[in-house]
């Protein structure tokens, strides 16, 4: 299809050598007469006679209508093209990008179950390296408290033998003193 110029309407009324505005209200007048001539032959059960019947000869004024009429027909045509060409690529990336974001949320909802179960999985080794930790410490508290145990009851046995010591010096001096007497 040619390109159309941007303004039909200027192009017409250049033609016709009358304005727009005045070419569509001239329309819009013989669209209201036509239509209540259509209404007044329908309420009367007949219809319009052919314009050759009528006795009805066009005149310049008709011939410039139907320039008009034709014209804004066109431009209405390729203003529905155009629209329609516009908006079918529109509509199917409009359809494209709600794929692409029904794709991404699904995407996002399961990064956030993943990230649910890591979280979970970390908790569950932190709570794992907690346990050992204090199991490994309980251990170590065992053997310190045996290893004192044992040096205590090593140093009881040392008091023991001191004691007995002192008691044998003891009873060794006093013999010694009684004998020197």
């Amino acid at each position: 299809m040619a390109k159309k110029s941007s303004n039909p309407w200027g192009e017409m009324s250049s033609k016709l050598g009358r304005s727009p505005s005045a070419c569509l209200g001239r329309y819009e007048d013989l669209m209201k007469e036509t239509c209540s001539e259509h209404v007044a032959f329908k309420r009367r059960g007949t219809s319009p006679r052919p314009i050759e019947e009528s006795g009805f000869k066009r005149s310049k004024v008709a011939g410039q209508v139907e320039v008009c009429l034709s014209s804004f027909e066109q431009t209405l045509q390729h203003l529905r093209e155009e629209v329609y060409a516009t908006i079918q690529p529109l509509s199917q990336a409009n359809l494209m990008l709600e794929q692409q974001i029904k794709e991404r949320d699904e995407r996002i909802e399961n990064l956030q179950k993943m990230l649910e179960n890591i979280q979970s999985q970390l908790q569950a080794s932190k709570e794992k390296k907690r346990q050992a930790s204090i199991v490994e410490l309980i251990g170590k508290h065992q053997k310190c408290l045996e290893s004192l145990e044992m040096q205590l009851g090593e140093a009881m046995s040392e008091q023991n033998t001191a004691a007995e010591t002192i008691s044998s010096l003891r009873d060794i001096n006093a013999d010694k003193d009684s004998n020197s007497d």
